[in-house]
C-alpha cells in the first residue's frame, strides 16, 4: 500500500507564518553589526578626562585701609528752668547756644536764632540812640509787634518826628505832614523810605537777620552780666560790601530765650562815625501800637 504524502498541517503552517512574520521585530531589537561597529570605534576615539586641577592658593593682599568712623551728629539739648518756655522753633535754630558751644558760627545761623526768638517775643519796647545814622541824630522811643504781621511805632523824644508800620503802610510823620514811605517813588517819599528801613533794622526780625548776616561769623560769650541778670553776648564784625560802605561791629547781648536786650551796631560809613544803640524792654507785650 503506496503510503499517502503527508501535507504541512495547518498549524504548522500558521507557526511558521507567525515566526517569519516575528523576525523583523526581533531584528529591530537589538543593534545591527553596523551600529556595533560604530559604537567599539566612538569609544576609542573620544580622550579621557583631564585630571582635576587642583585650588590655587588665595594671594593675601594688603590689609583695606579702615573707613573714617562717622562724625557723631550733636546732641539735640532740651530745656528747662528759665528756658522752659522757650518755642520749639528757637529751640531748634538755637541748640548751637543752648550747647553752649565756645566756637565763632556761621553769621546765617546767627540770624537765624535771633530772628526766630524774636517772632516767637511778640513785642517789646525800645529805646533808642543814635548819631550820624540813617535815622537822624537823637533819642527814640517805640513799641513793637514782632509776630506773623510786623508793626512798629516810633517817636522822637522832641516830637518832631514819627515812624508808623501798620498792615503794610509804612508812614512818616515830620511837623504837621506826612509822606507814605516808597522807595520807588518821588524825592520825598523814596527819602521816607530810607527813615523807615532804619527805624525798623533794631525792630524786625527780618531787617536785623539782614544785618547779622553782613557780618563775619559770630563770636559768642556765656553767663555775661546784664543789669544784673545773665545774658549771652553776639559780636560780629561787619565789613563793608562796597567802597565807603559801612563798616564796623554789631554786638546783641539776648536773654535766656535769646530776645535781644541790647543791640549795638558801631562804626564808619564814608568815613563818618555812625552808631545806633536799642534797649529792649517788655518782651510778650502784645498791646496795641502806641
Amino acid at each position: 500500500m503506496t503510503g499517502r504524502k503527508r501535507r504541512p498541517g495547518r498549524y504548522r503552517i500558521a507557526a511558521l507564518c507567525l515566526a517569519a512574520g516575528m523576525l523583523p521585530a526581533v531584528a529591530a531589537c537589538g543593534p545591527t553589526a553596523d551600529q556595533i561597529a560604530s559604537r567599539e570605534t566612538t569609544q576609542t576615539t573620544v580622550p579621557p578626562a583631564p585630571a582635576p586641577v587642583p585650588p590655587q592658593a588665595k594671594v593675601r593682599t594688603a590689609e583695606p585701609e579702615p573707613e573714617p568712623a562717622p562724625e557723631p551728629e550733636p546732641m539735640q539739648v532740651s530745656v528747662s528752668g528759665a528756658q522752659a518756655g522757650m518755642a520749639e522753633e528757637v529751640q531748634a535754630a538755637c541748640q548751637w547756644l543752648l550747647r553752649e558751644e565756645a566756637r565763632p558760627f556761621p553769621s546765617a545761623d546767627a540770624a537765624e536764632c535771633v530772628a526766630s526768638a524774636m517772632r516767637a517775643g511778640n513785642g517789646a519796647q525800645q529805646t533808642v540812640s543814635t548819631t550820624a545814622s540813617w535815622l537822624p541824630p537823637g533819642s527814640y522811643t517805640m513799641d513793637f509787634r514782632t509776630g506773623s504781621d510786623f508793626g512798629m511805632m516810633l517817636r522822637s523824644t522832641d516830637g518832631e518826628l514819627e515812624i508808623s508800620v501798620e498792615s503794610g503802610m509804612r508812614t512818616l510823620r515830620t511837623g504837621d505832614s506826612s509822606v507814605r514811605a516808597d522807595a520807588s517813588g518821588g524825592a520825598e517819599e523814596s527819602y521816607a523810605a530810607v527813615l523807615v528801613d532804619a527805624a525798623e533794622l533794631t525792630a524786625n526780625p527780618d531787617r536785623l537777620a539782614g544785618l547779622i548776616k553782613s557780618g563775619n561769623p559770630a563770636s559768642v560769650e556765656y553767663a555775661v552780666d546784664y543789669k544784673g541778670v545773665s545774658a549771652t553776648r553776639l559780636t560780629a564784625v561787619v565789613e563793608p560790601e562796597k567802597p565807603g560802605g559801612f563798616s564796623g561791629t554789631l554786638t546783641l547781648t539776648l536773654d535766656e530765650l535769646y530776645r535781644p536786650l541790647l543791640i549795638e551796631h558801631a562804626g564808619r560809613t564814608r568815613g563818618i562815625a555812625t552808631s545806633i544803640r536799642a534797649e529792649i524792654t517788655g518782651w510778650g507785650s502784645t498791646g496795641p501800637l502806641r
